[in-house]
């Protein structure tokens, strides 16, 4: 038999696709992977393809992996020659084998965002570069967004004087590359972009060599890979990508959304396939999911149909606060383990820092689980930092937690001191911070790091001493400088637990730092869990790709879902797909729930709506959503198109397409870049 009898009647005309440019729609859970793999292994088996002349992309190597296993076992001969990889795999490949017609060595190294960071770091120190804005982090981001855009060092337009310096900075960093024979992850597009741009014979080759372009969560391109797909796609226009615009949620990584809403208009010559038919949900969970996705502007229109049956209605469930809703949630989720494994529940968030009060509840009860893409909430490395000024105070001959902060946040104390005072402390039989104080008497850095030390010893209350430590050591206000989506989520989790731990001085009514260090630790004691059968912890953006039988939603409250962030960017439509991924994760059974009380850590209380997109499910699938009504519990924030928030598109040469929001100041406009704001000046785009 055929492994063309395997696909159903929407999966088949694709898979046989008679050539040039095609647009798979899929929708979630409709079998996008099967249909990619089916078309190449159909181009070999059945059209005498040569493997060698198929080009398959996917986004991580797990999906490659799985790829190539999967075509293997569909077809009767070999694979010899077939390239399937990532985008960035791929451009490696293609830029060792062509090396010649670039400035590097064939044995380039490939720089990650650590490495990145260090490197701007010693620049921005030989420059002199301190501004507070400008953190290694931001001009990482920013040289990154350039390059996604294709705009090398050479073409930046600086406007301002901050920019000036990133400028400085982004040619001295390219130099330097150069000069170690570098390239970081994003010169690797940018590099083959420039390859393929430049030397039309080698645009020819590839063009010839790869008669078959295959792209697997095309929604997640951005603009440099989209450019390179099309200069290999000029004579073999066989590019065939699958994708859904429904689960676009890394436009905050660059990708861009347009390029597969606006693939029909790039290549008037393709023809668009939908696959519909969703094999993995019940009805009433594709009935929530595609009420809620519908109320966005930008996508294509498609209706999820299943033959599975009608199943249950979702679950929405309402607390206090988000303890209280980890309680809830725990109560449901012993209803559904009889006749379960706790590998089959899923328990999604937004940020990582709602994961703490539900692994509270989950130790709490015993119940084994595991956090996926994600550092459990008290070993998260912000967490670490400020519980190890709280250890170190507590007991100064703790030399793994005086390492820890002697320079963090970064106070110029680098690798020469850290090896002198080691070296004092050894050779007089002292502890390590016996030797700082002795040393800090001929040493400014030292010295201030000892009155910093000596300043947070004035009191016995371990909150006080928390709010001591961020406000002494400027912890927070220098990821607030920061800016960016990574530092808005560790300020997230710098709140939850200064928000915790004031929760429980005010049970107990006083709490030492000792007592307190004693009662987390068995919240951290965790190495002879067995996680082979678990219950599954992770942020909605990694749920995506994955299925459980059993969801659970928490959060649902406006500012957390959606987030903040991008509510004040007016960027509300992607919040919404992160949702939809989220719901169409499920396949027999979702619960939702939101709180109305979240503690700011400061002693304040911060009163929450119930998410927007609650309104936006239909009362007949949802338990609980019938006391709820849109008109007295729903915020009045924008979530439609330019017609109510925007004024139209501009393009920038760091941040790429904006929309603008509004004018401010008089000649300014607020605009928001896919998931950050900016104010800027008119006359900047005339």
């Amino acid at each position: 038999m055929s492994f063309l009898e395997y696909l159903n009647k929407e999966q088949l005309p694709p898979v046989q696709h008679s050539g040039g440019p095609a647009l798979v729609l899929a929708g979630a859970g409709s079998g996008k992977t099967r249909v990619i793999t089916y078309r190449v292994a159909y181009l070999i088996d059945h059209l005498g393809e040569l493997p060698y002349s198929i080009f398959a992309v996917t986004f991580t190597n797990k999906a490659a992996d799985e790829m190539k296993e999967r075509i293997a076992h569909l077809v009767s001969s070999g694979l010899r020659g077939l390239w399937v990889g990532t985008f960035h795999s791929m451009c490696a490949r293609v830029l060792r084998e062509f090396v010649h017609l670039t400035p590097f060595s064939s044995n380039f190294v490939i720089y990650d965002a650590y490495d990145q960071r260090n490197l701007i770091k010693r620049i921005m120190v030989d420059f002199r570069i301190t501004g507070k804005k400008l953190v290694p982090r931001y001009v990482q981001r920013t040289i990154s967004n350039l390059k996604d855009r294709l705009v090398d060092e050479y073409h930046f337009s600086p406007f301002g004087y901050e920019q000036i310096e990133i400028g400085e900075i982004y040619t001295e960093y390219q130099k330097r590359l150069l000069l170690n024979n570098a390239m970081d992850f994003d010169d690797l597009l940018f590099n083959t972009y420039r390859l393929l741009e430049e030397n039309n014979n080698v645009r020819e080759e590839l063009d010839n060599r790869f008669k078959h372009k295959l792209v697997d969560e095309y929604q997640d391109t951005n603009h440099a890979q989209y450019m390179i797909l099309k200069l290999i796609s000029e004579k073999n226009r066989d590019l065939f990508v699958v994708g859904d615009d429904d689960q676009s949620i890394y436009g905050f990584r660059g990708a861009d959304i347009n390029n597969i809403l606006d693939f029909e208009q790039e290549f008037p010559d393709s023809t668009v396939y939908r696959l519909q038919r969703n094999y993995r949900s019940t009805q009433m969970i594709l009935r929530a999911a595609s009420s809620v996705v519908k109320h966005n502007r930008s996508r294509v229109t498609k209706t999820l149909w299943t033959s599975v049956d009608e199943g249950s209605k979702l679950t929405l469930f309402t607390a206090l606060d988000e303890n209280e809703e980890a309680r809830m949630l725990i109560r449901f989720l012993k209803k559904e383990l009889p006749g379960r494994r706790k590998k089959d529940i899923l328990i999604a968030y937004r940020t990582n820092a709602q994961s703490r009060a539900v692994e509270d509840a989950l130790l709490r009860e015993g119940i084994q689980y595991t956090i996926v893409g994600g550092l459990r909430f008290y070993q998260r490395k912000e967490i670490k930092d400020l519980l190890a000024y709280i250890k170190f105070i507590t007991n100064k001959k703790d030399s793994v937690s005086f390492s820890r902060i002697l320079n963090t946040p970064n106070r110029g104390i680098g690798k020469m001191r850290r090896d002198r005072i080691e070296s004092y402390a050894l050779k007089r039989h002292i502890s390590l911070w016996e030797a700082t104080a002795i040393l800090s008497e001929d040493d400014l850095m030292l010295s201030n790091f000892v009155a910093l030390i000596s300043s947070l010893e004035t009191t016995d209350q371990v909150d006080v001493l928390l709010e001591l430590i961020i406000e002494k050591t400027g912890y927070l206000r220098l990821l607030e400088e920061e800016d960016t989506v990574e530092a808005d989520s560790r300020i997230d989790n710098i709140r939850e637990l200064l928000s915790t731990v004031k929760d429980v001085v005010s049970k107990k009514g006083f709490l030492t730092p000792e007592d307190y260090l004693r009662e987390i630790s068995l919240l951290t004691d965790i190495d002879e869990w067995n996680v082979d059968d678990s219950v599954t912890l992770m942020t909605l953006h990694n749920t995506k790709g994955l299925e459980f039988p059993v969801v659970f939603i928490t959060g649902l409250s406006q500012d957390i879902l959606p987030h903040h962030r991008s509510i004040k960017d007016g960027n509300i439509e992607e919040e919404r797909r992160l949702f939809y991924v989220g719901l169409t994760r499920a396949k027999e059974k979702i619960y939702l729930s939101y709180f109305k009380m979240r503690g700011q850590g400061w002693g304040g209380i911060k009163t929450l709506k119930p998410s927007v997109f609650i309104s936006e499910l239909p009362k007949e699938v949802v338990d609980g959503l019938e006391s709820h009504p849109g008109s007295t519990i729903f915020g009045d924030i924008p979530i439609r198109g330019k017609d109510e928030i925007g004024n139209g598109w501009v393009e920038h040469p760091i941040w790429g397409r904006g929309r603008i929001l509004k004018t401010v100041d008089g000649d300014k406009l607020l605009i928001s870049f896919n998931g950050m704001t900016k104010k800027i000046k008119k006359g900047f785009f005339k």
